[in-house]
């Protein structure tokens, strides 16, 4: 039986954010653990994030919490991959 402390989950987003505000909005990001900045358009305020936790429901906090961010009009969850352990 798999114990949920021993799967890897990885999310992508789109971060769609007020230009004005995206240094601001790339600053929050950095601070959060296990979250990275892969691609951005500071014209149209677009942000590729990627996230990662041995704890799914993490994710789900953090994705929230990136709503609650001063500048950020919309989180576009794209796509998770969960990876358990061998047997």
């Amino acid at each position: 039986m798999s114990n949920e402390l021993d799967n890897w989950y990885v999310a992508s987003l789109v971060v769609q954010v007020k230009p004005t505000k995206i240094a601001a909005v790339k600053h929050a990001l950095s601070e959060q653990v296990g979250t990275e900045i892969h691609a951005e358009n500071s014209a149209e305020g677009k942000l590729v994030v990627v996230m990662e936790a041995d704890f799914q429901p993490d994710l789900v906090k953090r994705m929230d919490a990136i709503k609650e961010i001063d500048g950020v009009i919309a989180v576009s969850f794209i796509y998770s991959y969960q990876d358990e352990p061998h047997l």
